[in-house]
Order: C-alpha cells, then sequence, then structure tokens
C-alpha cells in the first residue's frame, strides 16, 4: 500500500480578512480602556499566583521537616518535591517570576528520578526551597539582577557537583 502524496492548502484569504475587519471581525487594536481593565485583570491574578505559590512553599518547607522528624520517607517527599517544583515552574514563568520559574526547574531536575538524598543533596534541596521564598518574599519579577543571578549559578553548580 502506498501513501497519497500530500498536498499544502493555501491559508483562505477569507478568514484572514474577518480576523482583522473591524467591520465584520475583531479588530486587533485594543483601546486604552481594554489595555487598563487586562492589566486590572493581571495584577489581579498575580496576587492570587502568589499567594498560591507561597502555599505549594510552606508545603514544601513542611514536607521538609516531616523527614527530619521521621515522619515521612524520603521517597514521598521527593515525589513531593518534584510535583510542586515543577507547579512552580509553570507558574513562575506565568506572573513574571522568571526567576523563580529558573530555580524551580533546577530544583525539578534535581529531585528528578531520586528516591534518597544524602546530607549535602538534602542541604541542596533546602536552599532550593529558600531562595524561592526570597524571590517571593522580595518580589523578584523577571530575571532578577546580578545577586539573583549569582545564587542561581551557585545552585546549578551544587546540582552539577553534587547531582
Amino acid at each position: 500500500m502506498t501513501a497519497a502524496k500530500s498536498k499544502l492548502l493555501p491559508p483562505v484569504e477569507e478568514l484572514r480578512a474577518r480576523a482583522v475587519n473591524s467591520r465584520t471581525g475583531m479588530d486587533l487594536r485594543l483601546s486604552p480602556a481594554v489595555l487598563r481593565r487586562l492589566e486590572e485583570v493581571v495584577n489581579e491574578s498575580r496576587e492570587r499566583f502568589v499567594i498560591d505559590l507561597a502555599a505549594r512553599l510552606r508545603k514544601l518547607r513542611t514536607s521538609v521537616q516531616t523527614v527530619l522528624d521521621g515522619d515521612m520517607t524520603q521517597q514521598d517527599m521527593l515525589a513531593l518535591v518534584f510535583d510542586e517544583s515543577l507547579q512552580i515552574k509553570g507558574m513562575g514563568g506565568t506572573i513574571g517570576y522568571n526567576v523563580l520559574s529558573l530555580i524551580a526547574t533546577t530544583l525539578n531536575d534535581f529531585v528528578a528520578g531520586r528516591t534518597e538524598l544524602g546530607r549535602i543533596q538534602f542541604e541542596i534541596l533546602q536552599l532550593h526551597i529558600d531562595a524561592m521564598y526570597v524571590v517571593i518574599a522580595d518580589r523578584i519579577t523577571d530575571n532578577g539582577g546580578i545577586l539573583e543571578d549569582q545564587v542561581l549559578s551557585g545552585l546549578r553548580a551544587a546540582v552539577r557537583k553534587f547531582g
């Protein structure tokens, strides 16, 4: 059996015309009032995201303490850290906390596939959580500055060396 030859179809101009035609479609230029309202919605959402991020970080810190107290296995904690860091990674980028997303990515990569940690690896995990707390507490948006870059570089170096 031979596959039929694929055929590329040109875009339908009627759809493009309707999409940008202010009479029969949507005008892609947003008015200042609509832009202000969109900014308000994003800012309101950002606060909810930050509250959710703080709750996730508390959950991570609590799980670390629970392991130290002997009430949780490292394997369960690592599964939780993997899931939560993945969520934080996505949320950080969504609301403009890029440095938070980068730290969460490093943490997620660090714990991926692990079932236990040594003492130094455990400390590296805690440093990631503490760094994310600082980002949220100080509301460090975008990629941060020189200090944040150095912290991220240090975390990455620790992961490479002790991962």
